[in-house]
């Protein structure tokens, strides 16, 4: 694949560096989303938003694309980029939180590990959509559809943290 001619490569790497931009952004706390938004500050707000995408269209998408395969190139575009948008808002919403002053600091155990598990998952998502590192794509593949279960168990994880449940 020549990947300066594919228009859907290059958008993701814009949109991953507009991810990483936002991000730098948020961690110096250039710009701030801290702000009330109904019960949660504004960058919870983009995390949960962000996550419930993720949790909801991940399933979706392998149904759909076994149902409908004459679709399967739409559900895909839609799957990258849905993606790449919910990484570059949980991105924000990471960097703001690890940005924070001393005093205001989060405890981030599992957040980071959420983190680090999504980035993973976009990582080895773009390797394999763009065939990137074509003598590896049996472990990308592998990673890829697997970690999908420790997403699942962090976010749960994460999601009664954050409600002080546990």
């Amino acid at each position: 694949m020549k990947h300066y001619k594919n228009l859907e490569f290059w958008l993701s790497i814009i949109l991953i560096l507009i991810t990483i931009v936002f991000s730098v952004v948020a961690y110096f706390l250039w710009y701030s989303f801290i702000f009330f938004v109904g019960p949660f500050i504004f960058i919870h707000w983009l995390g949960l938003l962000s996550t419930v995408f993720i949790a909801v269209f991940i399933p979706v998408h392998y149904l759909l694309k076994r149902k409908r395969p004459q679709n399967r190139k739409i559900f895909l575009r839609i799957h990258v980029f849905g993606n790449l948008f919910s990484f570059l808002l949980i991105s924000i919403h990471f960097a703001q939180n690890i940005g924070r002053l001393a005093n205001y600091y989060p405890k981030i155990g599992d957040g980071i590990v959420l983190f680090l598990v999504l980035a993973i998952i976009v990582l080895t998502g773009f390797l394999e959509r763009f065939q990137l590192a074509k003598n590896w794509v049996k472990y990308t593949r592998f990673i890829h559809r697997y970690i999908i279960v420790i997403l699942y168990v962090i976010i749960f994880i994460h999601t009664l943290q954050g409600l002080n449940i546990i």
